[in-house]
């Protein structure tokens, strides 16, 4: 009878999640019923059955309340902007020199990089604030913005809402003579450092920006957008098992949005598939696949080898060697892998369940088994937060 309860205990613990579970579900259930029985009696074997239910739903609420108190995030936003930077002010377009600023909100102590001339730099600081009773890791933060431009204005008088896709993208690829910002709109996974855990502890915060250059538009009154932001979590873990997993996912992200391999990947926006939760949990399935850590090694050292050249027409054609370099390393190492994930998006996509269709396959359940105890879904927590930002012209 004890082994029966052990083993019911085990099997509700993990969740029953297929037919073969059910069965020993039964079994164990079988066992404690025969065995009360036996020793106490039908009368109090079946007080002992509903003694033992309750138990079990105490346990259930308790372990609910406590997995909802670890997991709160309060999300808030503010922006700083600085002033244009103009060629005709060496003291404010000089590199390394500290732009003026416009005062939004608070800074934190981390400095916003001077303008170029004709831009100015657009900074979104990100407060993650956990109000819950436990600390939390923080597993992505993917960030994306897009502008509300004058065509808006059709949709606003027609009657309907402004919805997330009747806003303008701008892409990384744009033009970067014509185009607001080249890569304000494609998500970018913001993070201190590629090694730096961002663990909020109960009633603390941690803040996390993203920065922008923005070119300045002639005639333009106003610049107003719209930031969508896309936050995973779990409960804190110590273990160091954990922490390299947690390791590999970070490398996963960055390689990913790395400008290589979205060249070879003809990929615009490679997170955006990612910043939702169907997308989100497709992507841990894949990320070990991704998570090479030599791509970030070869950039950094091909960073250095440029800033060593002086003239201008031998840097050019080394960035352009070591473009090549990187876009073939990706196509090799990484491409293969990015094809089985959008494959299995787009077919998860097809189906109203969204990833719960993928997990009725037996052949992907079994294959990424593992990554479900790597990082069990009922433990992570995930947000989807908007937040408007208006730019407002100077003059």
């Amino acid at each position: 009878m004890l082994n029966g309860l052990s083993i019911l205990r085990t099997v509700l613990a993990d969740g029953v999640d297929n037919l073969k579970l059910i069965g020993t579900v039964a079994q164990a259930f079988a066992s404690i019923l025969a065995g009360l029985i036996a020793v106490l009696g039908v009368p109090l074997a079946l007080r002992q059955i509903v003694n033992l239910q309750r138990e079990f739903r105490r346990m259930d609420f308790q372990n609910q309340r406590r997995m909802d108190a670890e997991a709160i995030l309060n999300i808030s936003a503010a922006y700083t902007i600085t002033h244009p930077a103009r060629v005709d002010l060496p003291h404010v377009s000089h590199p390394g020199t500290r732009s003026y600023q416009m005062a939004k909100a608070e800074l934190s102590e981390r400095p916003t990089p001077a303008a170029e001339p004709g831009k100015r730099v657009l900074r979104l600081d990100l407060t993650l604030e956990n109000v819950g009773e436990g600390s939390v890791d923080i597993l992505a933060c993917l960030v994306v913005a897009r502008e509300l431009e004058r065509e808006g204005e059709g949709i606003v008088s027609s009657g309907r809402d402004v919805q997330w896709d009747d806003l303008t993208a701008h892409y990384w690829t744009g033009d970067p003579q014509t185009c607001l910002s080249p890569g304000l709109s494609t998500s970018k996974h913001i993070v201190y450092a590629q090694d730096a855990l961002v663990r909020i502890k109960s009633k603390s915060h941690k803040t996390l920006a993203r920065i922008d250059q923005v070119r300045e538009r002639p005639g333009q009154e106003n610049l107003y957008l719209l930031y969508r932001v896309f936050v995973a979590a779990r409960r804190s873990s110590r273990s160091a098992e954990d922490y390299q997993a947690w390791a590999r996912l970070q490398r996963a992200l960055l390689n990913v949005n790395a400008p290589a391999f979205r060249v070879v990947a003809h990929e615009d926006d490679p997170l955006g598939y990612v910043a939702s939760p169907d997308g989100w949990r497709l992507f841990l399935h894949f990320h070990e696949r991704l998570a090479d850590p030599r791509l970030p090694r070869l950039r950094a050292e091909a960073d250095r080898a440029e800033l060593t050249i002086k003239d201008p027409e031998e840097r050019r054609q080394s960035e352009e060697s070591h473009a090549a370099e990187l876009q073939a390393y990706c196509e090799k190492v990484l491409l293969p892998s990015w094809k089985r994930f959008r494959a299995d998006y787009d077919r998860m996509q097809a189906q109203e369940s969204g990833f719960e269709a993928l997990l009725s396959d037996r052949t992907f359940r079994s294959r990424h088994r593992h990554i479900a105890q790597m990082f069990p879904w009922s433990e992570q927590e995930v947000w989807t937060e908007y937040f408007y930002v208006t730019v407002e012209d100077e003059q």
